[in-house]
């Protein structure tokens, strides 16, 4: 890598970090494609605890450096979108079947397996790493080396209205 002269050397060393994690986050996820397909009933939860982790391992290496606020940005969406529906995933109460048997609610209370959780973890996993990559795009980090001729860019705030993919 060219390292570039406006650049201090420990912003361009975590920006080598991120784009590792960001490779090996696409292999994860291409990985649990192969996976998923291959397996019976989704049984084998190999491929979505990868991604799962693998992607959490990016949020945890992100850090804010000057003016990139890259993990005061993606906390914002964390706490307010990705905890909540996380929890919805894992820590949903069980619902006995009696107390809607008379309605039409029962089926869609349906208690979902070890299995669906870990999927479903999985998805969620993988908006949190499309969020991850608008935020590194925005402060320019997805590159080896800063791009030219872009002086004109401005970025704005890619947060509002990602509530609900």
């Amino acid at each position: 890598m060219i390292e570039n002269k406006d650049l201090p050397s420990e912003y361009v060393s975590i920006r080598q970090v991120w784009l590792k994690r960001i490779d090996d986050c696409g292999k994860a996820i291409g990985q649990q494609a192969i996976n998923e397909a291959t397996r019976e009933k989704h049984e084998d939860v190999t491929g979505a605890k990868t991604v799962t982790y693998t992607v959490k391992a990016l949020h945890h290496s992100l850090v804010d450096y000057g003016e990139a606020l890259v993990r005061t940005d993606i906390e914002k969406w964390y706490k307010e979108y990705f905890i909540p529906k996380s929890d919805e995933i894992w820590y949903k109460k069980e619902i006995k079947e009696e107390d809607y048997r008379s309605t039409n609610e029962y089926r869609h209370v349906k208690q979902k397996s070890y299995q669906e959780k870990w999927w479903d973890s999985a998805k969620l996993c993988i908006k949190l790493y499309d969020q991850i990559i608008q935020v590194l795009n925005k402060y320019g980090m997805l590159f080896q080396e800063q791009p030219q001729g872009y002086s004109n860019v401005i970025m704005e705030e890619i947060m509002e209205g990602e509530k609900e993919k």
